[in-house]
């Protein structure tokens, strides 16, 4: 097992809160912490992949229930802007153009509900990192449901394009506790060796809900009436029916509830996640959380957001944020309008459309296949392969645009941005999740990865802004050229990435938390030793 959310208090000073710490008397009959700990960290390393999942069935289960969440974040993704194209939504949201029966979305309100979901995104993820760490994550994800559930009211009902842009915002809050909330969930039951998997389960299923909708709106485009948008806005209803009643009987992360001092929920908590016949075994793996936890109160005064940004956690921070905003960077306008550059490629307006539906397809086959590249061969090397190869395929598209173009060179600019995605699915699409979701301490795991995805979330807002001005014919019309942009952050990052980018797989979050006190070199961490009384001496040092 390996994960947590972390304390609040401010350890180099007396504790004023109840919450957030392991109370002495908690520790009773732990005389045996450091051992116990160290046995556990051991049988981490032990475990191979087939091993963990027949230890850890369970835990499988329930990552994979938490994460169904997700999807509603996908669908919703792909849901708004493919609505604006259907006459029914712009007859009931738009006005009437010269041309006699053509209604259209006035521009302003189109960037206005694009940006609405994502708004909403930014403000829901940091409410998520303070709900997760009062409530623990279970209680948080019904909350939220529930939330949602209500809200959804306000889109499906609305009369006009203002209230529509409230409920897509409202609707916004509930995406961005769900999209850190499962990540987080997974990293914390998951043991060392399944982390990557589990997270990329998450990926999957924000795949899921972008094809989902792909497949929903296609069978309902030719419908004329109000049902045409929605019926997809009812759907979404579907989803927390199906997960609420599963959710309830989910057990909370036993490193939140180690966090709060209630040690024996912990080990109940991790019996309910494991088949282990060793009557020992949830002792062991709770002393190893709370030596971690015991090492990070230690070498961390408090777990606020502003300690994300002292000493090493500055650095932890530091590759969450830009790992995750390099999913936008490394396809920097591009990727906001992939059907419009299609279209300016050269692509007629059915072909551009079968493009994007292929490219869903391809979400869901390259997710699946990097499963076996993210857990066999390590983050930093995966990584690197990635990035060359996105931003090799971003020149050669970049460089394809400045010759003179024809229809077979519009379909070779196509097919050369789909072979960019293609690297984006294998690599950095994946991994960012599972990176973030295990570099930061487990104190403040809810708040790194906040600070992460409201990065990216940034990032993309920035992107989607400057898209339209390179793409579009009557501004920069760029065109393909714009990949030269892409292809430059991309170079970027890759520096960047090998002096800052350290080696995570198969290590637990106490080694971790090691391995940065120590100020190593990021290209150290791959074959660097740890002392079994490593996290004892460090603990007491400070």
């Amino acid at each position: 097992m390996s994960t947590a959310q972390g304390p609040k208090e401010d350890t180099a000073h007396p504790v004023t809160h109840h919450e957030d710490i392991i109370p002495d008397h908690e520790l009773q009959g732990w005389v045996g912490l450091a051992e116990d700990a160290r046995h556990a960290t051991a049988e981490e390393h032990r475990l191979s992949f087939s091993d963990a999942v027949k230890l850890y069935p369970k835990a499988c289960m329930w990552t994979m229930v938490v994460s169904l969440v997700v999807i509603l974040d996908g669908y919703d993704t792909a849901l708004i802007g493919s609505l604006f194209g259907f006459p029914a939504f712009q007859k009931k949201f738009g006005h009437k153009t010269s041309k006699p029966g053509s209604y259209q979305l006035e521009a302003k309100w189109q960037t206005a509900l694009g940006l609405a979901s994502p708004l909403g995104n930014i403000v829901g993820i940091y409410i998520n990192a303070f709900l997760t760490e009062r409530w623990g994550h279970k209680k948080t994800c019904l909350g939220t449901l529930a939330f949602l559930t209500g809200v959804l009211f306000i889109p499906f009902f609305a009369k006009n394009v203002q209230v529509l842009f409230v409920g897509e915002l409202l609707c916004g809050l509930a995406w961005g506790v769900f999209c850190t909330l499962s990540p987080a969930y997974a990293s914390e039951v998951a043991p060392v060796v399944l982390r990557s998997y589990l997270e990329t389960y998450v990926v999957l299923c924000w795949g899921i809900g972008q094809f989902v909708a792909t497949g929903i709106l296609d069978s309902l485009v030719h419908r004329t009436d109000e049902w045409a948008w929605r019926i997809p806005l009812a759907v979404q209803w579907v989803w927390p029916v199906i997960i609420v009643p599963v959710l309830t009987f989910a057990p909370e992360s036993p490193w939140w509830l180690v966090r709060k001092g209630r040690i024996p929920e912990a080990e109940k908590s991790i019996k309910r996640l494991s088949s282990s016949q060793d009557p020992d075994h949830a002792k062991k793996s709770v002393a190893l959380m709370i030596q971690t936890t015991k090492l990070e109160m230690a070498m961390t005064e408090g777990a606020s957001f502003v300690d994300c940004f002292r000493g090493s956690n500055a650095w932890r921070t530091e590759i969450g944020c830009i790992v995750w905003t390099s999913q936008v960077l490394c396809g920097f306008a591009i990727t906001s309008y992939a059907t419009y550059f299609y279209e300016q490629a050269g692509l007629a307006t059915t072909d551009a459309y079968k493009m994007s539906v292929g490219q869903s397809g391809l979400h869901f086959l390259c997710t699946l296949l990097s499963v076996f590249i993210t857990g066999n061969y390590g983050r930093r090397p995966v990584l690197f392969g990635g990035y060359i190869g996105m931003g090799l395929s971003m020149l050669i598209l970049g460089i394809m645009a400045c010759v003179h173009q024809t229809s077979g060179l519009g379909y070779g600019e196509s097919a050369m941005y789909l072979l960019w995605y293609v690297f984006y699915e294998l690599t950095i699409g994946p991994l960012a999740f599972i990176i973030v979701g295990e570099i930061s301490s487990t104190r403040l795991r809810s708040k790194s990865i906040s600070l992460a995805r409201n990065a990216y979330n940034v990032a993309n807002v920035f992107s989607s802004t400057v898209a339209p001005y390179t793409l579009n014919p009557t501004e920069g019309n760029w065109k393909g050229k714009t990949a030269f942009l892409a292809a430059g952050f991309t170079i970027v990052i890759t520096i960047w990435a090998y002096f800052r980018l350290p080696e995570s797989q198969g290590r637990t979050y106490e080694e971790l938390d090691i391995l940065f006190s120590k100020n190593l070199k990021a290209w150290e961490f791959k074959d660097a030793q740890i002392d079994d009384d490593a996290a004892e001496n460090i603990a007491k040092q400070e």
